[in-house]
């Protein structure tokens, strides 16, 4: 679900909660490289010379980032912990999604000109299979949403995402967090136009890097993770039902989180270590 990944992880803690979804973290970034060049291949249908430059460069950014910014991942952890102990407010949920632009920010930043090259060496055709998956992609995205299905399906993510950030939860508590999700306002014209518009704007932030304007291409991309206006009241029922459930653990349920944070952090830790 798109606003739960950028409230509480905003795309590279996103990745954290991607990984946290495997059965162990730090394979599961052991092979960031692997997954994001198939992941990247799918979309540009690259070549074995493109595939092989893609490779090298995933992993000197994994290299930079595993030394860079995994201590930044450990303190947001902390962050995250503090204001469990403490309570949950709606400034400290936003202070931790502008911790995390943050480090999409600098993790950017990195990536550019490392991107660079690959880009500026694909062909029309490529740039059109990326646009063509893009809109396969919204395709899929809005039948999943639409319809009677709809609610369930996006209850169904939220609890999936809100089990990777906080661990097992139990069945009262992920119940009530499906019915909050289920009752939540949405606009599925104005989602899908959201969508496209970002779309847009990755293939417009790509092509400034293919072409070596890096700071474009990172400010079209940063712009991604904001708010259209249209979605503003449907990232404020998101920010109320996580309030809500935080705040309404109890002393057990808060030591199971805190388990399994600091489990990330554990392996965050190793992770840090062993680069």
């Amino acid at each position: 679900m798109p606003w739960m990944k950028r409230l509480f992880s905003t795309a590279c803690l996103g990745l954290l909660l991607v990984l946290a979804g495997c059965s162990s973290l730090t394979l599961a970034y052991q092979q960031l490289p692997l997954l994001a060049g198939l992941w990247a291949n799918s979309y540009l249908d690259l070549d074995s010379d493109q595939r092989a430059r893609m490779k090298v460069q995933l992993q000197a950014w994994q290299a930079w980032h595993r030394r860079e910014e995994l201590p930044h991942w450990q303190a947001l952890l902390r962050e995250a912990q503090a204001a469990l102990d403490v309570g949950f407010t709606r400034e400290a949920l936003l202070s931790l999604e502008r911790g995390a632009r943050a480090s999409v920010e600098r993790s950017l930043a990195h990536a550019a000109p490392l991107a660079e090259p690959l880009l500026a060496s694909l062909r029309p055709e490529q740039w059109q299979h990326l646009q063509q998956e893009m809109q396969e992609n919204t395709a899929e995205w809005r039948e999943r949403h639409a319809g009677r299905s709809g609610p369930g399906e996006r209850a169904k993510r939220y609890a999936t995402n809100l089990e990777r950030w906080l661990g097992g939860l139990d069945r009262a508590t992920l119940k009530q967090a499906r019915a909050d999700a289920e009752a939540w306002h949405f606009d599925l014209q104005a989602m899908a136009q959201g969508r496209v518009t970002r779309q847009a704007r990755t293939v417009d932030a790509l092509r400034a890097w293919a072409r070596h304007d890096l700071a474009e291409g990172n400010a079209l991309l940063m712009q991604n993770l904001l708010p259209l206006p249209a979605e503003q009241a449907y990232r404020d029922e998101i920010i109320a039902s996580v309030l809500k459930l935080l705040n309404g653990l109890n002393a057990e349920q808060r030591g199971h989180v805190r388990q399994h944070w600091g489990d990330w952090q554990r392996d965050l830790r190793t992770l840090h270590a062993d680069g």
